[in-house]
């Protein structure tokens, strides 16, 4: 399966302004069975990109800008082969098969920063909101995550908020509804307050042959560390797992914004005219993927 991501940012300018050193997530993180067959990257005004790894071993470019400038424009194209399109391919170790389980200690090590805080008091309102699906003792654990996961789509409406931030739990049980980022922080907290491992995922939903274009759109969900499976994504505004049409860029310890693209320039608000962000994800048809291919 051959996907394909056209991202494009347009900044414009009453006067020229400099530009402030530009931070760009938009290189998709590397993960099994993701084969980058194309990346290219255009910027003007002219910029000079430098490449690294954040901590979290996200792959960043720094774009720093030598003039000032009345516009900013960042193009990126991307076309991805997915090889791997089932997201249930994969084997649980025994000692994972039910809840609670427990991580080794090499993986307790590496795992502290995503798990809650050990001694931690705990949050009642997320209590009562697991308990309907911890019935019985030693619940099987991929039943019991999948099926939190699931219904928080049937249970809470999504609804679009532009301004930064994810709200606590509390709220979004409270209010239900909330945007990507709400319901991966809910999944996240879920988890964590089941024993498991839990981060926050930034990347894009690419849309299906036949589905509308305006459906695709960079997306927010969560991964959780299951042994023998790994880091496993969970997508609960869909309610399901994350698969083929999910392409991972930046992942997070913490719920929230991780933008494509960060900065800023030197100047008053009103000196920015306007900003437009045009992206389109999608799986290529056959016909398009054999032109493609090498």
């Amino acid at each position: 399966m051959l996907l394909q991501i056209d991202h494009s940012t347009r900044y414009l300018y009453r006067e020229p302004v400099g530009l402030t050193p530009h931070v760009l997530r938009l290189v998709p993180r590397a993960a099994p069975g993701l084969h980058l067959l194309r990346s290219e990257l255009e910027i003007s005004p002219e910029a000079i990109v430098r490449w690294n790894l954040d901590l979290e071993e996200n792959i960043l470019g720094i774009a720093t800008f030598p003039k000032e400038t009345d516009h900013l424009e960042i193009k990126s194209t991307l076309v991805i082969e997915q090889r791997i399109t089932n997201p249930f391919d994969f084997l649980l170790d025994e000692r994972a098969l039910r809840l609670p389980f427990s991580y080794n200690e090499r993986e307790r090590s590496l795992l502290r920063p995503y798990q809650r805080e050990e001694n931690s008091a705990p949050d009642t309102v997320l209590t009562d909101w697991l308990r309907p699906f911890l019935g019985g003792e030693s619940p099987f654990s991929l039943k019991t995550l999948t099926a939190i996961n699931g219904q928080i789509p049937a249970l809470f409406r999504y609804t679009p908020r532009p301004e930064p931030g994810v709200r606590p739990v509390s709220a979004t049980l409270a209010m239900g509804e909330g945007t990507c980022r709400d319901f991966a922080h809910l999944m996240m907290e879920s988890s964590r307050a089941l024993g498991v491992a839990a981060r926050y995922v930034s990347g894009y939903l690419c849309s299906s042959p036949g589905t509308p274009v305006e459906e695709s759109h960079t997306h927010g969900w969560c991964e959780l560390y299951l042994p023998g499976a790994g880091w496993r994504g969970f997508d609960p505004t869909n309610g399901i797992l994350a698969g083929a049409h999910h392409v991972a860029v930046a992942t997070s310890v913490l719920a929230g914004e991780i933008p494509p693209i960060e900065g800023n320039y030197c100047g008053a608000p009103w000196l920015c005219l306007s900003h437009e962000v045009m992206i389109t994800a999608r799986e290529l048809l056959p016909a398009e993927e054999e032109a493609l291919r090498p």
